[in-house]
């Protein structure tokens, strides 16, 4: 081993060769970390970093609390015999790490309120919690829980790599739903039951509302990271139907750090400098679309500083109907239009989805598509042609609204 290797990688290696060489075998306890430095010569962080690959290879297993036991990397590629779940009362909830946005914390703790409030009267169920960052973190935590779990949900915004993990846990023949707010494009053909919100309907009619109310300059708030998001090309879809393009202030991000350590901070701060760079356009923009409500929160703030008048000279738009934009106007209502999702009933078309194929392996495959709701308040002129429906999907906001969630926020 080269002297310029790191010390962290030269550990995981030698105990990788350990454990394929049989010095260690699956199940056993490793020695405590404080005794593994005295032996090695290196401190805790640098063991930390070596064990941190070692798990996500699948070749150890951290138990808080426990330890850290093997648990052979090959276990990962064997493929097992259909699991029986009449005994099982365990639901696993996939929810990968690097996912940040609050929509999909607020959808895992959905999937968990559903599955805990059961009413089925033959099984409790009890829902297991599994953060991954990756497919290949996936794989080794359900190589270690699947003898436990009796059927699985993954939860996912638009990211493609979750089709790996639906590939690995059908593989597995683990009875398996995909929940999310848009379906990847690689899940199309695959022979998974899924659930998704129908974005695409939510953006178009957005941008349907700006052509009918006679809107011709027209601006758009988001960062290009997420041009393939369904919202983004039902509104851009609409306004090409309409004759119209929107204008996106593109050089605002390069002012902007984009390693700003909270995406709410980060979304809000590019709302408002994009609506700066907006208002100062020959043509000032008479409506505005933002990706998600953080944006439209900046872009609000901007323009309530700027003294323009809302909807009478600028109508805008938020999207998702987020649970940190009801917590930023908590001492007053929240102004902002937006297309509201239904996280909640998401969650329970995914669980009832995951019980049905549990129960009846050979149904076949099911799609269901769930649609948005235009919710016009004090920023556009239009009116809920729907009603209060949209309030039905809010009842349990006070619960959401939990600790975790305003942590993460703060």
């Amino acid at each position: 081993m080269s002297s310029n290797t790191p010390k962290y990688i030269s550990i995981s290696n030698d105990f990788r060769k350990k454990i394929k060489s049989e010095c260690y075998l699956p199940g056993d306890l490793l020695p405590d970390y404080r005794t593994l430095g005295k032996q090695l010569n290196c401190s805790l962080p640098t063991l930390q970093k070596a064990f941190d690959i070692l798990e996500r290879e699948g070749h150890v297993r951290k138990i808080q609390g426990s330890g850290v036991y093997v648990d052979n990397g090959s276990v990962q590629e064997e493929i097992h015999p259909p699991i029986d779940v009449k005994n099982l009362t365990i639901i696993g909830i996939a929810a990968g790490a690097t996912i940040e946005s609050h929509s999909g914390k607020l959808i895992e703790h959905c999937l968990v309120n559903t599955i805990l409030m059961s009413n089925d009267e033959k099984r409790q169920y009890e829902p297991l919690c599994i953060s991954y960052i990756n497919p290949i973190d996936l794989k080794a935590k359900l190589s270690f829980y699947r003898n436990v779990i009796g059927g699985l949900i993954i939860n996912g915004a638009n990211y493609d790599t979750r089709a790996d993990s639906v590939q690995y846990a059908l593989k597995q023949n683990i009875p398996t739903v995909f929940a999310g707010l848009q379906i990847p494009s690689q899940l199309e053909k695959m022979p998974v039951d899924t659930v998704y919100v129908d974005e695409f309907q939510g953006g178009y009619d957005v941008g349907r509302y700006f052509i009918e109310k006679g809107h011709t300059e027209i601006g758009f708030v988001h960062d290009y990271s997420h041009n393939e998001w369904g919202r983004i090309e039902g509104f851009t879809a609409a306004l090409k139907e309409g004759g119209v393009k929107a204008v996106t202030p593109i050089g605002v991000l390069k002012d902007l750090d984009r390693l700003e350590s909270k995406p709410y901070f980060f979304n809000q701060k590019l709302g408002a400098a994009c609506v700066k760079k907006l208002m100062k356009c020959k043509k000032r923009p008479t409506a505005i679309m933002c990706l998600n409500d953080l944006g439209a929160i900046g872009a609000f703030e901007e323009l309530t500083c700027m003294k323009v008048s809302m909807p009478d000279e600028v109508e805008l738009f938020g999207f998702a109907d987020d649970v940190e934009s009801r917590l930023f106007f908590s001492n007053r209502t929240n102004p902002i239009s937006t297309v509201a999702l239904p996280k909640k009933t998401l969650a329970e078309e995914a669980f009832k989805l995951l019980v049905q194929r549990m129960n009846n392996p050979g149904l076949p495959i099911q799609i269901v598509t769930l649609p948005t709701t235009i919710i016009h308040r004090e920023t556009t002129q239009g009116e809920n042609k729907s009603g209060r429906k949209f309030l039905s999907d809010r009842k349990n906001d006070i619960e959401i609204i939990n600790k975790q969630i305003i942590e993460i926020l703060i």
